[in-house]
């Protein structure tokens, strides 16, 4: 059971995202829990290296750890230390992505750098590329037609 509603539509929002990268074709990885991305995705051969990137995915956009990003004022207890806080940009991640209207919206790391989140949400989004690569399994009916097994592994 999930007892946190926050949670419950933090993960929505990230399967979102993830939905999204799908369906445009594209390998998509979950990151490890307390890393600095949400999402990992391979992005294929490109000039015969392996790309990746990755995708920190907010609920409400914004372009640091924290909504006060200096964390000067948010502690973990009562007069406990000041909170860790970092910026995404910092972090090297390569794009924001919200929900924002029931559509996936994503920034990438030189447009969002650290803006706040007024700002970022006036930035034009990326539009995250389709995988054209993408084939289809299915064979034509008549494909088999007059082939022997051994042809048919050559």
């Amino acid at each position: 059971m999930i007892s946190n509603k926050s949670r419950i539509t933090s993960m929505l929002t990230t399967l979102a995202v993830q939905e999204d990268l799908t369906r445009k074709g594209w390998l998509v990885m979950r990151g490890e829990e307390e890393s600095p991305y949400d999402l990992i995705v391979d992005r294929g051969l490109i000039n015969g290296e392996r790309k990746f990137e990755t995708i920190q995915v907010k609920t409400s956009p914004r372009t640091s750890s924290r909504p006060n990003p200096t964390g000067a004022s948010e502690r973990v207890s009562v007069g406990g230390k000041i909170r860790n806080s970092y910026w995404y940009y910092d972090e090297d991640i390569t794009y924001i992505a919200s929900v924002i209207d029931g559509k996936v919206t994503y920034w990438e790391k030189e447009t969002y750098k650290k803006l706040p989140t007024v700002q970022l949400k006036k930035r034009k989004p990326y539009i995250f590329p389709i995988n054209e690569n993408v084939i289809s399994y299915r064979r034509p009916e008549n494909l088999n037609e007059g082939i022997t097994v051994e042809d048919f592994f050559v």
